[in-house]
């Protein structure tokens, strides 16, 4: 005779084991990290575009040389921005 249907004991098994795996993931998310980082990126993102630089970034005035057609060349007076902490690090260029 075949099986057509799940027995009483098979679906409490299924509903058991599923539940376990939701628990398991909804408790070890790390939704509420990517809130703060996402918000931390945000910030930096507004400094930068506001050029409000703070303690948190270095600024390093630059010269670099740009060669044009392979015959002219020019100096360009730069600042590098940059930020770093333990999980990001940005650099922002700006011409003087």
């Amino acid at each position: 005779m075949e099986k057509n249907s799940f027995s009483l004991i098979e679906t409490l098994f299924s509903i058991v084991l599923l539940s376990i795996v939701i628990v398991g993931f909804s408790k070890y998310s790390y939704y509420d990290n990517f809130d703060k980082e996402f918000n931390k990126l945000n910030d930096i993102d507004n400094s930068f575009n506001t050029k409000n630089y703070n303690s948190n970034f270095q600024t390093n005035p630059k010269t670099i040389q740009i060669i044009i057609n392979d015959t002219e060349e020019k100096s360009i007076n730069i600042n590098q921005i940059s930020y770093k902490d333990e999980r990001i690090e940005l650099v922002k260029y700006e011409i003087k």
